[in-house]
């Protein structure tokens, strides 16, 4: 369980950076990435469109409003990743 886990970690980190998104929180079992556009938008349509739910943070720091994502398997975190790309335009 925990290297399926390390695996969806260890994915989403490098599709991220590969993406050019900034993150944090990679010692805990959620990240806070900055989207390139509107982090309330991107709830909305994750929710709605993709039903992937996951949660805006406002204040981040030098992020400002970000997304707060949980860490899954790789499965899951392919599915996030790909739905990311989609609706942060």
């Amino acid at each position: 369980m925990i290297a399926k886990f390390n695996e969806g970690r260890n994915y989403l980190l490098s599709s991220l950076d590969a993406n050019g998104y900034r993150h944090k929180g990679e010692a805990g079992n959620f990240l806070f990435i900055e989207p390139k556009t509107d982090a309330g938008h991107i709830v909305e349509r994750m929710k709605n469109e993709m039903r992937i739910l996951i949660k805006e943070y406002p204040n981040v720091g030098e992020f400002g409003n970000c997304l707060r994502v949980s860490i899954g398997e790789k499965q899951y975190m392919e599915r996030f990743m790909d739905s990311l790309l989609k609706v942060d335009r």
